[in-house]
């Protein structure tokens, strides 16, 4: 199971100047992802919040959160203006992250209309909500492989006491209760 936040962080930070995407489920956890990234970033970025694409533009020393009111026309705005978002004389030096919803007009556009935005994209988006989500028969058999035991097992010798508290079997401890059967 890949870490949600890092792979979020690292969409972001795999190009310094360029854009990234966070695909967000609906709106009302768009807006709690945009205040997960602010509050994520380290402060030297100073992240900016906007609507706006050329709003975006002017803030190429910033880090800008590209929340759209109209993706389709943001996505198809920053599609045009390629150029001037790698502008040689005014290099941007942090990322633009954009905040889609997964099955919206942005995504659509995206893959339909612009393209060429899409292809500078690849690989620098994340879906935190998708990478959270965990197969629970595939961690159940890898948890059983690590510990020879099942999570009932192991929380049983854990909740009598008979496992060393650390952080690790603490850390274990969390694991095999998120893959107990009730």
């Amino acid at each position: 199971m890949r870490e949600p936040i890092q792979a979020l962080l690292g969409a972001i930070e795999r190009d310094e100047g360029g854009i990234a995407v966070v695909w967000c489920p609906d709106m009302g956890l768009r807006e709690w992802l945009v205040g997960e990234v602010e509050s994520l970033v380290p402060t030297a970025t100073q992240p900016i919040r906007t609507s706006s694409v050329e709003e975006a533009l002017t803030f190429p020393d910033r880090m800008v959160l590209l929340v759209p009111d109209n993706e389709e026309a943001t996505v198809l705005d920053l599609d045009g203006c390629r150029d001037r978002l790698r502008d040689e004389d005014r290099p941007r030096t942090q990322p633009i992250v954009l905040f889609l919803l997964r099955h919206g007009d942005g995504a659509r556009a995206l893959a339909e209309q612009a393209i060429s935005l899409s292809s500078w994209i690849g690989g620098s988006d994340a879906d935190p909500e998708a990478l959270a989500e965990i197969d629970v028969a595939a961690e159940r058999a890898r948890f059983e492989q690590e510990t020879a035991t099942t999570p009932e097992g192991w929380l049983s010798s854990w909740r009598a006491g008979r496992t060393q508290q650390t952080g690790e079997s603490f850390a274990m401890a969390y694991r095999a209760m998120l893959l107990e059967k009730s």
